[in-house]
C-alpha cells in the first residue's frame, strides 16, 4: 500500500497539517503536484508533500480515504519551492495555504461540480427522446451545444431552466452524470508553459549538452556586456565587485552587506555583477523596496539585459503577470527586477539576489504570511548555495550588528563617485526661530537659501514624513516631548478621548495645559502635511514651479513617472513630498534639499523611530549635489540635539549605530531579542477588548519561572493597536518578548491554542507578525 501525505488548501488553522490518503492503483504520484481530496464532506485540491509506504506509528486502526484524482499533471510546485513555502509557514506562523499561495501564485482555483452527457446526439436512443420526451431531449441540448460537452451545474441549471432534483433525476435515468472537477485558475498561456517547464535550462551545463542547438527561448549572454557599464568602476567599485565574485564562484551560500554612502555607485555595482552571473549561466533578481522604483531601475539595466530582463511587482494586471509567469518557466528570462514578491520568481539556476536600500521597510509583508523578503532571499540561496547581496546607504541596524560580529562580511564604498563631496547640513533650531518671532513653518536660513536657489536656475526638494496617522505633544518653547516613562516612547494624542497613550504598555495621560519641563503654555499638538507646505511655498514664491509627490498625487497610472519626469526636465523648480523622493532619485539639476519637520519622524511611537529618523535624513540629503553643482541641506527640527539629527548632520552612520545600538542594549530592544506581535481584530470594540485580555491570560499560563522567579519571556499589553480601528474594525495587541525565536514561537503557538478553546475567540481574526518593523 503507497501513500501521500497532501497539505489541504484551506486557510483555516484546525485544518492546517498534513493528512495522509490511499494512492489508488493506476495513479502516478510526484511531489508539488496538485491533487483532489476528500475532506469531510466536501472535495478539496491538495498538495502533495511527501510519498510514503508506512504510516506513522500513532496512527492506530487508521481508515483512510483514496486520493480522488490529479488536478494537472503540468502544474507541479518545485521542490525547493516547496520546502521554502513550508519554512515560511513555520517561520510566520501563518496557515500552510496561505504559504503556498504566496510561494507558488499558480495554485488558484477551485472544486466545481460538472454535468457530462452519458449519450451523444447520433445515438438512436436519443434520436428517439427526441420524438417521444422533447423535455428531456431539450435538457441533453444543451450539453451537446456546449464547447466541451460538459457544463459546470450552476451554469446548466440555469441555460436549462431545470431545478437541482430534476437533474438528479436525469442522471438515475442513466442520461447524464454529474462529477466533480477542479477549475484552475491559470491562464491557458502560463498552462502551456508550464507543459514545456522540463525544458527549462539550469545553467552553461545544459546548453552545451544539447549539441551545440540551443533552446529557442534561450538568448546565451555575451561575456563581454559584463563589463559594459557606462563608466569605468572605481576602485572601491572593483574591490566590492571582486568580493562578492569570489563568494560566487564558492558554489555555496553567503550573506554579504555592501554599506555605500549616497552617489558611491551601488547600482553600477549590481550592473556589474548581474553580467557576470548572467556571462556563467545563471540568473539573478534585483529586489527594491517600492513599486514606482521598479521601471525607473529597470531602464538602467534595459541595455545591457534587453529582452532577458522582466520588471515584477503586485501592480502588474493578470494578464501581465501571466505572460511574465510564462516567459519565466519557459527561460526566457533571466533577470527579474521588481518589489518584494519578485523574491519568489522561479528563475533557472538562481545564483544572486540583491537587496537594493536593504533597510526599508517595505520589504516587510503586511498580510499574511508577514514574511521579510531579506530573510525569503536568505533562505533561497541557502538552499541553492548562491549569494544574497544586502545594500545600502543607512543599513538597517540588525544587518550592520551582525556585520561588526563577523556573521556576515561588511562591503564597504565610502566616496561618491568622481570623488564628490557629501553635501554639507545646516541644522536650524525652529524654538530659535519662534523667538524671532517666525511662526512660519520655513525657517529664516531655509527661505533665504530657496531664494537664492530659484534665483541660479536650480532646483529644491523639500521634504516632510507625513507617514504618521496621529500627533505627538511638543513645547515649541524649550522643545519637550511627552513620552512614556516606562517604555521611552512619545506618547501618540488622540482627539477621541482627548488622551495621550502609549502603543505599548497601555499607560495613559491627559494632555497638558502648560510644558511639564519650562512650565511654557506653548504646548501643540504636532502635525504637518505636504500640501500645507505646497500652499505656503506659493504664498512665499508665487512665481516658482511646484510639483507635488505623495501618496495623493500618485494614484493614478503612470502619476508617479509623470511628476519626475517633468521634474528631471526642469520643468518645475520646487519638488514637494514625502518618503517616495528619498532614495533611487538622481537629478543633476537639485542643489538644496530641505528636511521641513524632522521631528514628525523622531517621534513617532516606535522604538526605531531614531533609526529611521537618521535614515531617512541621509537617505533624503544625499539628493542634493550628486553632479557637478554643489548642494546644501538643511533640517529643520525643535531638537536639535538629539543625537540622530546630529550624525545625520554629519553623514555619520558608524557614531549613529554604536549610540543606537548602546540604547537598543539597555531597553533589550532588537537585535538583542526577539517580539512576537499579535493583533486581535473584530468589529465590536468589546468583543476585541475582552479577547486580547483571554489571550494575555492564555500565554501567561505558559510563562515558566526559573529558581529565582525569573523568567526569559515578557509579556507587553494587552493596548489598542497603534492603528486601533481600521475599516470599520477594532483592533488590540498583545506581544511577547524573548532572546530565543525558537522558544518564542512554541510559547505562542501553545498560547493560542489555548486562547482557540476559549469562546470569546469564535470570529476574532488574529494578525501574527515575528520581529515586526514597528511595535
Amino acid at each position: 500500500m503507497h501513500y501521500a501525505e497532501v497539505l489541504v488548501d484551506v486557510a483555516n488553522r484546525r485544518l492546517d497539517q498534513v493528512f495522509h490518503y490511499q494512492i489508488p492503483e493506476g495513479i502516478s504520484l510526484k511531489r508539488g503536484m496538485r491533487v483532489l481530496v476528500p475532506l469531510q464532506y466536501r472535495q478539496v485540491q491538495g498538495v502533495v508533500v511527501r510519498l510514503t509506504e508506512q504510516l506513522p506509528q500513532d496512527m492506530v486502526n487508521p481508515t483512510l480515504k483514496p486520493i480522488l484524482g490529479i488536478v494537472d499533471t503540468t502544474n507541479v510546485v518545485p521542490e525547493d519551492l516547496m520546502d521554502l513555502a513550508l519554512w515560511l509557514a513555520e517561520t510566520t506562523i501563518c496557515s500552510i495555504a496561505q504559504s503556498l499561495h504566496t510561494v507558488w501564485p499558480l495554485l488558484k482555483g477551485k472544486v466545481e461540480e460538472y454535468v457530462l452527457p452519458l449519450a451523444s446526439q447520433e445515438d438512436e436512443d436519443v434520436k428517439t427522446l427526441k420524438i417521444l420526451d422533447s423535455e428531456t431531449y431539450q435538457a441533453l441540448a444543451v450539453l451537446f451545444r456546449s464547447r466541451n460537452k460538459a457544463l459546470p451545474l450552476s451554469t446548466y441549471l440555469k441555460r436549462s431552466g431545470l431545478s437541482k432534483t430534476q437533474v438528479e433525476q436525469l442522471a438515475k435515468q442513466g442520461w447524464i452524470k454529474l462529477e466533480s472537477r477542479f477549475t484552475s485558475g491559470v491562464p491557458r498561456s502560463v498552462q502551456t508553459a508550464l507543459t514545456s517547464k522540463e525544458r527549462v535550462f539550469n545553467g552553461v551545463e545544459d546548453i552545451e549538452s544539447m549539441n551545440g542547438t540551443p533552446h529557442e527561448a534561450y538568448v546565451k549572454f555575451d561575456a563581454h556586456k559584463a563589463s559594459d557599464c557606462r563608466w569605468e568602476l572605481t576602485p572601491e567599485q572593483a574591490k566590492v565587485c571582486e568580493k562578492v565574485t569570489r563568494a560566487l564562484e564558492k558554489q555555496r551560500y553567503e550573506t554579504l552587506l555592501l554599506h555605500g554612502v549616497t552617489g558611491s555607485g551601488k547600482t553600477e555595482v549590481y550592473q556589474r555583477l548581474i553580467g557576470e552571473v548572467l556571462a556563467k549561466g545563471g540568473s539573478a533578481i534585483l529586489l527594491v523596496p517600492e513599486i514606482s522604483l521598479t521601471s525607473q531601475i529597470a531602464r538602467y539595466f534595459q541595455e545591457q539585459f534587453g529582452e532577458q530582463l522582466i520588471v515584477l511587482h503586485s501592480g502588474l494586471q493578470v494578464g501581465e503577470k501571466a505572460k511574465a509567469w510564462q516567459d519565466i518557466l519557459q527561460g526566457k528570462i533571466r533577470v527579474v527586477i521588481g518589489a518584494r514578491s519578485a523574491v519568489f520568481a522561479p528563475l533557472p539556476n538562481l545564483r544572486l539576489i540583491i537587496l537594493d536600500e536593504e533597510h526599508e521597510g517595505a520589504y516587510r509583508q503586511e498580510e499574511n504570511p508577514k514574511y521579510h523578503a531579506r530573510n525569503v532571499a536568505r533562505k533561497r540561496m541557502e538552499q541553492l548555495q548562491g549569494v544574497v547581496l544586502l545594500g545600502s546607504a543607512t543599513p538597517s541596524l540588525e544587518a550592520y550588528a551582525a556585520a561588526q560580529t563577523g556573521k556576515v562580511p561588511l562591503l564597504v564604498m565610502e566616496n561618491r563617485v568622481n570623488q564628490r563631496p557629501l553635501p554639507p547640513v545646516e541644522v536650524v533650531d525652529m524654538r530659535e526661530e519662534l523667538i524671532k518671532g517666525n511662526r512660519s513653518m520655513f525657517s529664516f536660513a531655509l527661505q533665504d537659501k530657496l531664494k537664492r536657489t530659484l534665483e541660479r536656475g536650480e532646483q529644491c526638494m523639500l521634504f516632510l514624513n507625513r507617514r504618521g496617522y496621529s500627533t505627538f505633544v511638543v513645547c515649541r518653547e524649550c522643545g519637550y516631548v511627552i513620552r512614556c516613562h516606562d517604555c521611552d516612547i512619545a506618547l501618540t494624542y488622540h482627539s477621541q478621548g482627548n488622551i495621550m497613550r502609549c502603543h505599548y504598555c497601555n499607560h495613559e495621560e491627559i494632555p497638558p495645559r502648560t510644558c511639564p519641563e519650562c512650565g511654557s503654555r506653548y504646548i501643540r499638538f504636532f502635525g504637518q502635511g505636504t500640501q500645507r507646505v505646497e500652499d505656503e511655498i506659493k504664498g512665499l514664491y508665487p512665481a516658482a514651479r511646484i510639483l507635488r509627490l505623495d501618496f495623493d498625487t500618485t494614484r493614478s497610472k503612470d502619476a508617479y513617472e509623470d511628476i519626475l519626469g517633468k521634474f528631471r526636465r526642469q520643468e518645475a523648480d520646487i519638488l514637494v513630498g514625502t518618503q517616495m523622493m528619498a532614495k533611487g532619485l538622481d537629478f543633476p539639476n537639485v542643489t538644496l534639499v530641505g528636511v521641513v519637520a524632522a521631528d514628525q519622524m523622531l517621534n513617532m511611537p516606535d522604538f526605531r523611530a531614531r533609526e529611521r529618523t537618521f535614515q531617512l535624513l541621509t537617505q533624503v540629503a544625499g539628493r542634493a549635489g550628486r553632479s557637478q553643482k554643489p548642494g546644501q541641506v538643511v533640517i529643520q527640527t525643535y531638537a536639535p540635539e538629539d543625537r540622530a539629527i546630529i550624525q545625520a548632520s554629519q553623514h555619520n552612520f558608524k557614531g549613529f549605530f554604536w549610540e543606537e545600538i548602546g540604547y537598543r542594549k539597555a531597553r533589550n530592544y532588537p537585535p538583542f531579542t526577539h517580539v512576537i506581535r499579535v493583533t486581535l481584530i473584530h468589529e465590536k470594540e468589546e468583543r476585541v477588548v475582552k479577547g486580547a485580555h483571554s489571550l494575555a491570560s492564555c500565554l501567561k499560563l505558559g510563562m515558566v519561572s526559573d529558581e529565582n522567579g525569573n523568567t526569559s519571556l515578557d509579556i507587553l499589553g494587552p493596548a489598542p493597536a497603534v492603528m486601533p480601528r481600521l475599516k470599520n474594525h477594532f483592533r488590540w495587541q498583545v506581544s511577547v518578548k524573548g532572546k530565543s525565536m525558537d522558544t518564542l514561537r512554541e510559547f505562542l503557538h501553545e498560547g493560542v491554542q489555548r486562547f482557540a478553546r476559549d469562546s470569546i475567540s469564535s470570529g476574532i481574526q488574529l494578525n501574527i507578525e515575528v520581529d515586526p518593523l514597528s511595535m
